[in-house]
């Protein structure tokens, strides 16, 4: 599906949620302008019934386009949960399109056989039509333009081609005006719907982004994780030999402390530490993929979450962002510069291959930050991975054993140290 009207660059990333809300709101409407539109099917029999008595085919026109609108009723009910927006969209258009020559037919079959007064009546009834489909269409332009074009272009274009008289004329330039009229409406209105969903979305994006460094904050990592550790204990559950796991994936979780970060503070000032903050966060989302999630946890504290990872321990994106960090020349805003460097943590979820279950992605961040501790007390500037162990018992708590000291854990079995 394409966007009717182009997003700027620094919005262009809510193209999907823009195309997935014009279609919702197109589904959300349509119901009351399915009901209203077999009523004015039936007023429209009512108009044409001499016509239908001198021309059975009116009344087999009218007949198909009600079985048509109850179709297109029932289409929507089995489309309104297809993940596809697009699949949706051109289900909904289909069905809007096939109404709409509908009446273009019955107008262009039925006008020889009408008075000036009924093809007045008729035009009313179409203006009615497409004035209220602004309604349920608003959101969507092409929608619209599928739907009252053939409607009213088809009764302009008999009235042209009929005899030619002043109140013909007149009827026709109303027409024509009025259809002028509602394509400016949809289009005014379509975009002023794009405007209002991409400001919730920006809305929204502001309440899950961290406002010193635009990183997303824990709320976001709460709703990204509830989706992803989902999705990764599914492919767990559903692999035939957990101990050689062909379609299961993982997800790499590291902690991140910037260290000795209260003396960049104390020394050359809060705004300073700011500044760190932000270049840091820059480091993070250049060295990561776009699929990954970095996170400001808090303070000098950092999170990333490495999507679609192996069973082998995320090391060398640790060391990659230790380095980063290590080497980058930091400008501070008085014009100093300083370097500073960061100690990281991390591990894997689900931690135990054998036991899936074993612990929450909560837990796992508990155990690479337990692995971000062990790197400060022995020299900072590093990175140590905590991995599971060859010896964890089905109802060893592992967090208990980790806060009895990660080496003592190594020794037990329970965990495996990548220093």
């Amino acid at each position: 599906m394409r966007i009717p009207f182009q997003l700027p660059p620094e919005q262009a990333h809510f193209a999907s949620e823009l195309e997935r809300a014009i279609v919702d709101e197109l589904y959300k409407r349509a119901w009351a302008a399915f009901a209203t539109l077999l009523l004015v099917l039936a007023v429209t029999a009512s108009v044409l019934r001499e016509a239908i008595q001198l021309r059975p085919s009116i009344g087999r026109v009218l007949m198909l386009m009600v079985a048509v609108t109850l179709f297109r009723t029932l289409s929507l009910v089995l489309l309104r949960n297809v993940p596809s927006p697009r699949l949706r969209l051109w289900g909904f258009i289909t069905g809007s399109t096939l109404i709409a020559f509908g009446f273009a037919d019955l107008n262009i079959i039925s006008y020889p056989d009408l008075a000036p007064s009924e093809v007045a009546l008729l035009g009313i009834i179409d203006a009615g039509i497409c004035s209220g489909a602004l309604i349920s269409m608003g959101s969507s332009f092409l929608s619209y333009m599928l739907y009252v074009v053939p409607n009213i272009g088809s009764l302009a274009l008999m009235v042209a081609l009929g005899p030619s008289t002043r109140w013909t004329h007149n009827f026709l330039l109303l027409l024509c005006i009025y259809l002028s009229a509602l394509i400016l409406l949809a289009f005014e209105l379509a975009r002023a719907h794009q405007r209002e969903v991409v400001m919730r979305l920006e809305i929204a994006e502001m309440a899950l982004r961290d406002n010193l460094t635009q990183l997303r904050n824990r709320r976001a990592l709460l709703e990204f994780m509830s989706l992803e550790t989902e999705q990764v204990l599914r492919s767990w559950r559903s692999t035939p030999d957990p101990a050689h796991p062909k379609i299961a994936s993982s997800l790499g979780v590291l902690m991140l402390d910037v260290d000795h970060f209260k003396a960049v503070n104390d020394t050359y000032g809060h705004v300073a530490g700011d500044a760190v903050l932000k270049e840091i966060a820059a480091i993070l989302t250049e060295t990561t993929r776009k699929p990954d999630m970095v996170v400001r946890w808090g303070g000098e504290e950092f999170v990333i979450v490495a999507r679609d990872t192996d069973r082998k321990p995320p090391s060398r994106l640790a060391e990659r962002i230790r380095e980063r960090v290590e080497q980058h020349i930091f400008n501070l805003p008085s014009g100093q510069t300083i370097q500073v460097t960061c100690s990281i943590g991390y591990s894997l979820f689900p931690f135990d291959h054998m036991q899936p279950d074993l612990l929450t992605w909560e837990q796992i961040i508990s155990v690479a930050d337990n692995g971000m501790y062990f790197a400060k007390t022995h020299g900072r500037n590093r990175s140590v991975g905590v991995m599971a162990g060859d010896r964890i018992p089905a109802d060893s708590d592992v967090l208990n054993c980790l806060e009895q000291g990660l080496e003592q854990a190594e020794t037990e079995g329970v965990v495996r140290l990548v220093v």
